[in-house]
């Protein structure tokens, strides 16, 4: 949902999406004037609940040695941005949002009669609708964690390491369970494709619909050290029968869906729905680094996704897989731009024309972003343009080997996976990882996002890597979504959680002198209103941002 308020020189703009909200905000020049910052207010109208939102940022003549486990409210420390998120809101609450310019002194903060504004709104509800998105935590190494929980799962009591697992799935692992565990009776199939296929609680549900009569299929990766793990944990699952060995992918077995089908009596299959995104049936995929599980609820996709699986089922090699993909899957960059809709993207194809048409529209485009948990390939990297009013944002796992070259424009922010703590900002908590993840230990996602606050948006995830070998070689699946502005709030606003976790940690890290009177000022709100300075100079990436978040979304209600 998206709504935009103007009033009395203040623009509000807010874009819900399920478990986060984001606002962009502007303010004219007399409201601008003194402005020490914004507080912002939220009443939950499901849980009868109102209070200001709060943040870590203290000024510095007020609380000189905050507190790393105290947030502090925004009346009292108002937020020094013209863009924000609330990532504690819920999925299908009313809110009603209210951002306030505060101005006078740090000590005696003070409002202008008048100059506020707000609006209600309502958060996506995942279990309705034809799609259904479900981002974990995926930020192990945060704040939050440290103060809840402190030490790594496994190393926690059990009860408390329940909790936190329960803080890290985030809502992803129930979604997944209860998906599979639709197939309740012998009217129902299942048939799956996965890599990393470890977790119990996964294998379980998976055992609990077969003892419920359901038709369950499961193909899975078998080679290599994945492949061992996999025999290991499907067998002490009491599984093996359902399974149906993937020997002969040119690289890796590696995608993630299950589909749901309804079952005639004649034995028909009739598909129903799908679960794919780039999360692994594994503790790390899972709990661990940033992952998402997506469900599609379209016989159609769901068929799609069902014919793909019934080739793999057959084990086939490179030659004959890709041979099928190019004929019934095939691709075009006029048939992906040909309207709003569901188009599914297999793997491994004979050529690389998913992959050149994602790196043109990341590199186009006037507003992308995109997840590379593995780095950027070369055939992105040519297509950058950064020319005219663009903004791009990458988020990496680590840091890209190329990374100076293409991060040079200003018109290119990044953001790379990092952990916080005293070393790179005195009054942070220490942050360690949840120790679930041997690659890629921060960020796993596979999200490129092209306009995504446009009428007319495109969102592309699911397991494929933008890669090479992800195209050609590996077993792969993607989904691109266009049109769709529902689906598009919810990656946005989880991608912008994400990225702003990182990007704080990330420059943080790369103080010059961290300790030192002026790297220490940075974690303080500043005292005058020329804090705004940034957000108004031409070139900046601020200035940008703060036009596209407050002015320019479209499709409000």
């Amino acid at each position: 949902m998206r709504k935009r308020v103007e009033r009395n020189g203040v623009t509000f703009q807010a874009i819900a999406g399920t478990h986060a909200v984001f606002f962009g905000f502007d303010l004219e020049p007399e409201a601008r004037a003194g402005c020490l910052g914004l507080a912002i207010h939220r009443t939950d109208h499901t849980e009868h609940e109102q209070y200001w939102l709060s943040g870590f940022k203290t000024f510095q003549s007020v609380v000189p040695n905050p507190d790393p486990a105290t947030i502090y409210p925004s009346l009292f420390h108002p937020v020094q941005s013209f863009y924000w998120g609330d990532y504690t809101a819920k999925p299908n609450h009313s809110y009603t949002y209210k951002v306030v310019p505060r101005y006078g002194q740090p000590k005696s903060l003070q409002n202008r009669p008048g100059v506020w504004a707000s609006l209600r709104l309502t958060t996506g509800n995942p279990e309705a609708g034809t799609h259904g998105v479900y981002f974990n935590r995926g930020v192990a190494a945060s704040q939050a964690y440290a103060f809840k929980f402190g030490l790594p799962p496994h190393l926690l009591p059990p009860k408390k390491e329940k909790e936190a697992m329960a803080w890290l799935s985030r809502g992803l692992m129930e979604a997944l369970v209860a998906f599979i565990g639709q197939a309740d009776s012998p009217q129902f199939a299942l048939r799956a494709a996965v890599y990393q296929f470890t977790d119990p609680d996964v294998l379980a549900a998976f055992h609990d619909a077969h003892v419920r009569g359901a038709d369950v299929q499961i193909v899975y990766h078998d080679t290599g050290g994945e492949g061992a793990a996999n025999d290991a944990a499907t067998r002490d699952a009491r599984i093996r029968h359902l399974l149906i060995p993937r020997t002969k992918a040119a690289n890796i077995a590696h995608n993630k869906f299950v589909v749901l089908c309804s079952k005639d009596p004649d034995g028909t299959l009739r598909p129903v729905s799908v679960w794919t995104g780039s999360t692994n049936m594994s503790e790390g995929g899972i709990f661990g680094h940033s992952n998402v599980g997506h469900a599609v609820r379209d016989p159609d996709v769901a068929a799609r996704y069902l014919d793909y699986w019934t080739q793999l089922s057959g084990n086939p090699g490179q030659p004959l897989l890709q041979q099928w993909i190019d004929s019934q899957n095939p691709f075009s960059e006029a048939g992906a731009q040909a309207g709003p809709g569901i188009h599914a993207v297999f793997s491994p194809r004979s050529a690389l024309g998913p992959l050149a048409w994602y790196a043109k529209r990341f590199g186009t485009e006037p507003f992308t972003a995109i997840t590379l948990p593995f780095g950027m390939s070369s055939i992105i990297e040519k297509a950058i343009d950064t020319t005219g009013d663009v903004l791009r944002f990458v988020l990496l796992d680590t840091a890209d080997d190329h990374q100076a070259v293409w991060a040079a424009s200003p018109k290119i922010q990044v953001a790379v996976g990092t952990l916080a703590g005293p070393d790179s900002l005195a009054r942070w908590a220490r942050e360690s990882l949840s120790g679930l993840n041997v690659h890629a230990v921060y960020l796993h996602t596979k999200i490129l996002l092209v306009d995504p606050l446009s009428a007319d948006p495109t969102v592309i995830s699911g397991s494929a890597n933008f890669s090479e070998g992800s195209t050609t070689g590996n077993d792969e699946n993607m989904l691109v979504i266009r049109g769709d502005t529902d689906v598009a709030d919810v990656y946005f606003t989880e991608y912008a959680r994400i990225f702003n976790h990182f990007y704080a940690r990330y420059w943080a890290s790369r103080l010059a002198h961290p300790g030192t009177p002026e790297d220490l000022a940075r974690s303080f709100l500043r005292e005058t209103d020329d804090w705004q300075a940034p957000y108004f100079v031409e070139g900046n990436p601020k200035r940008a941002q703060r036009i596209l978040y407050a002015t320019e979304v479209q499709g409000n209600e």
